[in-house]
């Protein structure tokens, strides 16, 4: 029987913390592989924008804990709580918002974008669960709460029109006044 104050009668196993810390990220490019997969892509690949999935930030975090009371075991009224395990992570960051997620390209992308200049009003926020897509700069408008997951999707918005070679440095600013930046890979959009 599962109790709600987190006892692991449901054999669900330990985990290292129900909320993340972000120390880092890694970029990395997918493309679309059949109806519902996508697969990692490798330095200078090409691929035609209709199967680009996007660049997705991947944050590198530490699992933290929260201390929790405990709910008394003893009851005249037999209880049954139905088991759901809890997952690392699960409850998001605990103390760090997105403040701003810059991205420049590192190639002329087209006529108004070219190298070193930054492409924010091109990138596309790929929603997760019930969200929608939305652009960069509303997206950070509109996400005031902590971060939910341990990385952000990223789609420019159409295929470059100068250089077919992708590639980009993405800044990340953190409520908590740490900043992480990466270079992608290049990649071909076609």
């Amino acid at each position: 029987m599962c109790t709600p104050g987190g006892g692991d009668d449901c054999n669900c196993g330990p985990i290292t913390g129900r909320y993340f810390d972000i120390n880092g990220m890694e970029l990395n490019n997918y493309k679309k592989v059949g109806e519902n997969s996508v697969s990692l892509m490798v330095e200078n690949e090409a691929v035609p924008y209709s199967d680009y999935s996007g660049l997705t930030v991947e944050y590198s975090v530490d699992y933290i804990s929260q201390k929790r009371s405990k709910w008394p075991n003893f009851s005249l009224t037999p209880s049954a709580y139905a088991c759901s395990c809890v997952g690392n992570g699960e409850s998001g960051s605990k103390n760090e918002k997105l403040s701003n997620l810059t991205v420049i390209t590192l190639n002329d992308f087209d006529e108004t974008h070219r190298a070193n200049d930054t492409i924010d009003d091109l990138i596309l926020v790929k929603g997760y669960y019930s969200e929608v897509d939305e652009y960069l700069e509303d997206y950070l408008v509109n996400d005031t709460q902590n971060i939910q997951f341990e990385g952000i999707q990223l789609l420019v918005d159409r295929k470059p029109t100068l250089n077919e070679n992708y590639k980009v440095k993405v800044v990340v600013e953190l409520s908590t006044g740490e900043v992480y930046q990466k270079v992608s890979e290049t990649i071909k959009i076609r």
